[in-house]
């Protein structure tokens, strides 16, 4: 597939059309990941997620099957992803041993988290009267929004002592932890010491990082979370 269309043009397609992400061979999903940096790995993660969700829902074969599949991407988009990050954060690998614990605690978390995913499917296919494409993209919609939280985090901890500043997002209305931060600088240390960590899902900021698109800079402007 490589051969015929460029990764550029295969990317565009497994966004619009994630289910196409199962029949990728692992050389062009290798090559995704390796192109696009984080973007890849998360393009392939949401597509993989919802082709197992979506698959799941609208087939008949065992929950197993999918479960693990599932499983299986998410164990390499955290994995691919806590490296990544760590070295765009300025972090030389391997990782430290508390960044390593700490990167295996929240991929332990999103393990979890599929065991009763797909018990809460189970029960949907039974009961009938979903749209399958519908309940596929949202699911992956918030394990890659997950996975950004968990890339923000991992992106600090490999710059622990460089210094950051506060941005507000775009969204309407913003909670009183990140209107107080906002354009305060501290090492990255204290954002992580602090959990003030953009886009972090159930983070201690007061909105809890749910819909929070702020965001760290360095001192000339330069974003360094996503």
């Amino acid at each position: 597939m490589t051969d015929i269309l460029p990764l550029q043009v295969i990317r565009t397609i497994v966004r619009a059309v994630p289910a196409v992400v199962p029949h990728l061979s692992e050389e062009t999903r290798a090559m995704l990941k390796a192109a696009g940096s984080y973007d890849g790995i998360r393009t392939v993660m949401h597509g993989a997620v919802f082709g197992a969700v979506f698959g799941y829902l609208s087939g008949e074969g065992y929950v197993t099957t999918f479960r693990e599949a599932m499983a299986t991407a998410i164990s390499r988009a955290y994995i691919d992803t806590a490296d990544t990050a760590y070295e765009e954060g300025g972090g030389e690998l391997p990782l430290d041993d508390e960044t390593a614990a700490w990167a295996r605690g929240m991929l332990d978390e999103q393990l979890a988290y599929i065991d009763a995913l797909f018990e809460d499917l189970r029960d949907l296919r039974k009961a009938g009267g979903f749209d399958a494409g519908e309940v596929g993209q949202a699911r992956a919609e918030g394990y890659a929004s997950a996975l950004d939280g968990f890339y923000n985090e991992a992106v600090l901890r490999g710059s622990k002592n460089k210094i950051a500043y506060w941005r507000l997002g775009k969204t309407e209305k913003h909670c009183n932890d990140c209107l107080q931060l906002n354009g305060q600088g501290h090492k990255i240390s204290w954002y992580i010491e602090h959990d003030f960590i953009p886009r972090k899902s159930g983070c201690a900021l007061e909105c809890g990082g749910w819909e929070c698109d702020c965001g760290l800079e360095d001192k000339d402007g330069n974003e360094i979370t996503i």
